[in-house]
């Protein structure tokens, strides 16, 4: 076998290439900060009460009957019925008075001024030492029920009155009057 020549070597030469990569530091350079106030306004609220008195009356009868009677209802009346025994050549019932209670209702409208409260919200960009700087106005997306032209006023805003029938009291509670 032959061996290699010494002077037929080959040569290797490295191909280098150099790569550049670039990285994100995040720097503060200054920030935002929202003030918010809470200011009050006046309101004028208005709301129909209703108030119910009863009107009590005695009636005298003496009308016989032949025991107790059950309390009545004519009209918005509630008669109640007081009898009493009475002693004669034999004895019978006889209702000597009534006793009427007329529900009577008295609707009043009452306004009343209520406080309302609304925020102000004031905006300052910080730069990166920290320092308020001004930032321009931008403008304000208004809600829809406070356009232009339309009132601040809870009474102004409202839908036109129903009938009084269809509107029910504040109370829950139900009349005294009403049939259980």
């Amino acid at each position: 076998m032959n061996e290699p020549d010494p002077n037929d070597r080959d040569i290797v030469v490295p191909v280098v290439q150099e790569e550049v990569r670039a990285d994100a530091v995040p720097v503060v350079t200054g920030g935002v900060r929202v003030t918010k106030h809470v200011e009050t306004q006046d309101e004028l609220i208005e709301q129909q009460l209703r108030t119910s008195r009863a009107e009590v009356k005695r009636v005298k009868t003496n009308r016989v009957v032949d025991g107790p009677q059950p309390t009545r209802r004519e009209g918005s009346t509630l008669i109640i019925p007081v009898v009493s025994e009475v002693i004669r050549v034999h004895k019978e019932w006889v209702v000597t008075e009534e006793i009427h209670v007329l529900q009577r209702e008295d609707v009043e409208t009452v306004q009343k001024t209520v406080p309302v409260n609304y925020e102000r919200a004031e905006i300052e960009r910080l730069n990166e030492s920290g320092n308020a700087e001004p930032v321009e106005a931008e403008p304000v997306e208004k809600v829809a029920s406070e356009t232009a032209g339309t009132p601040r006023s809870i009474i102004a805003r409202r839908q036109p009155a129903t009938s009084a029938t269809s509107r029910k009291p504040l109370s829950g509670r139900n009349s005294l009057f009403k049939d259980r």
